[in-house]
């Protein structure tokens, strides 16, 4: 499945209808369903609040593959930005110590099994994977 959708944080109502859609027809559980909800919805906001050299719309692509699940997003005409390669948060620090940012694509990197990035023709992908529950 793939739909694109407006680079604005307001589509992303539409994004979790599409995703709904895919669960439903692949036949995702929904422990998995909701880790990659969250995941989705964290990479799709960085690209809208960090990204806006572009107005194109983003493409998100979804399918069941085996005993896995993925889903990739693809923001077009913007300048790289790896989020594979984020570093860790400590979260055993207390909040006073920590630095700003960051948790959330560490967080949905701790609920997939791979994030992988790419980049090309000035277009970024971010491959989600999520093996699911059997």
């Amino acid at each position: 499945m793939e739909r694109k959708f407006s680079k604005t944080i307001s589509s992303l109502d539409d994004v979790f209808l599409f995703l709904e859609e895919f669960f439903s027809t692949a036949n995702i559980d929904p422990g998995s369903a909701y880790a990659i909800s969250l995941a989705v919805e964290e990479f799709f906001t960085n690209m809208v609040k960090y990204s806006p050299e572009s107005n194109r719309d983003i493409t998100v692509r979804a399918r069941r593959n085996g005993d896995a699940a993925l889903v990739a997003l693809v923001d077009e005409d913007v300048e790289p930005y790896d989020v594979s390669g984020a570093g860790t948060v400590d979260t055993t620090l207390p909040l006073e110590e920590r630095k700003v940012g960051g948790l959330g694509i560490f967080l949905s990197k701790e609920l997939m099994d791979d994030v992988s990035y790419e980049y090309a023709g000035r277009t970024s992908t971010i491959t989600l994977t999520k093996k699911l529950e059997t």
